[in-house]
């Protein structure tokens, strides 16, 4: 089975299943050309409506009939994991779709104490696939809440992690940062949060917007290729999205072509206007070659506020390849 963790939701799938459409806050796993699972999702303040998710998804597809079925409705496996979800908090009401010769099973979910609303969907192929069913009842299952609160994220004295994984990748970020954005592309995987530096008062402002700090976590390959005939820092002062600033030591050692790591830690810009204003602008990163795999990672923080010591190791000693 894989695992995918995606700004503040997991699953666990088949290992045939693979994301086929990535979005911010949506995920949907297939087999080749066959989509097999949707998966959407937002944070809610307040009351949450089931009829009003399921209204709302079948105006979204008009031509399959929707229906919200009695929690006794659904087979046993599938009534098995809605129970199991309960006991995480979670508040669930199963629904069922037909569209001509495909339907489909699915579930729209609540977590009172973080926010989250999801809606789950499954696409069953075959009329009378059981197997299908029952498959699907044990992803359902295994859908967990990472999400985190405002009031939590807003809080200096949490030293809670969320977890990311997918397409081989896997870490975890603080509590405090939120998904700004990402790329997947051949050669270079980047995941980009971002913290404000005032979380309790930045409202609706898009991630990336105003003073805060930048988190990336980026992976490069084929290594052997990208580094022939240069040392690690060199390439890294060259390549990354946030590289080492110009003047800020970078300490560590790896020679042209070979594996190793560098770091760096301090003030990228700073004068006493900008002390005085509380605009310097801190980076730190690391960047190094796994041993044993062609790949380059590197995780960098750069913005307003430093990333202290501990929280930075800690991102760093968690991503890793999978």
């Amino acid at each position: 089975m894989a695992e995918y963790h995606w700004n503040g939701v997991g699953l666990t799938v088949p290992d045939d299943w693979e994301p086929v459409i990535l979005e911010r806050d949506g995920l949907t796993l297939g087999s080749g050309s066959r989509p097999l699972c949707e998966l959407k999702w937002r944070t809610v303040a307040g009351g949450f409506s089931f009829e009003k998710h399921l209204k709302r998804l079948a105006k979204g597809h008009k031509d399959a009939a929707v229906r919200a079925v009695d929690d006794d409705e659904p087979p046993a496996s599938w009534r098995e994991a809605v129970e199991s979800l309960g006991y995480s908090g979670l508040r669930v009401r199963s629904f069922v779709w037909q569209a001509g010769g495909h339907r489909g099973m699915g579930a729209a979910l609540h977590g009172p104490g973080s926010g989250l609303a999801a809606l789950v969907q499954f696409f069953m192929h075959d009329q009378g696939d059981e197997g299908a069913e029952t498959l699907a009842s044990t992803v359902l299952a295994s859908l967990r809440d990472h999400t985190v609160s405002r009031a939590e994220a807003s809080d200096p004295a949490c030293r809670r992690t969320v977890p990311f994984c997918m397409f081989g990748l896997r870490g975890r970020v603080p509590a405090a940062f939120v998904l700004d954005s990402f790329s997947f592309r051949p050669g270079h995987y980047s995941v980009r949060y971002w913290r404000p530096r005032n979380p309790g008062r930045s409202g609706g402002t898009a991630p990336g917007k105003g003073p805060g700090t930048r988190l990336t976590f980026e992976r490069f390959a084929p290594a052997s290729v990208l580094l022939k005939g240069r040392e690690l820092a060199e390439w890294a002062a060259a390549t990354l999205a946030d590289p080492p600033p110009a003047g800020l030591a970078v300490a560590g050692s790896a020679g042209a072509g070979s594996s190793g790591a560098v770091s760096w830690n301090g003030l990228a810009a700073t004068s006493p206007g900008r002390r005085l204003l509380r605009r310097e602008s801190h980076a730190r990163g690391r960047v190094w070659t796994p041993p044993g795999t062609n790949h380059i990672l590197a995780v960098t923080a750069t913005g307003a506020d430093p990333v202290a010591d501990a929280p930075f190791a800690a991102m760093v000693e968690s991503y890793e390849l999978v």
